[in-house]
């Protein structure tokens, strides 16, 4: 999964971008579904897998990644939530 995630930084999201982890969730779900699926251990609820992919996301954080702050967007339950912001170095 944290390979994937990061090929999906470096190669999908333009350099200066600001995006958060309900983009990367999606274009895991809608690109790379198998390994969505499979990196789902113990039967994690869908908000603590996707706190667990937004951790992974994070690890990227001053090497091809920037936090900035807070963002207000939609989720892959159609609800707004609050996430973490970062932009593409």
């Amino acid at each position: 999964m944290k390979n994937t995630i990061q090929t999906i930084i470096q190669s999908v999201i333009p350099n200066e971008c600001v995006f958060d982890a309900h983009t990367i969730i999606n274009y895991l779900i809608q690109n790379h579904n198998n390994i969505y699926l499979s990196s789902n251990k113990n039967n994690w609820t869908t908000e603590f897998y996707h706190s667990e992919i937004s951790k992974t996301i994070a690890t990227f954080e001053d090497s091809i990644l920037k936090r900035l702050g807070e963002s207000w967007s939609i989720n892959i339950n159609k609800q707004f939530s609050q996430n973490k912001c970062r932009i593409k170095l």
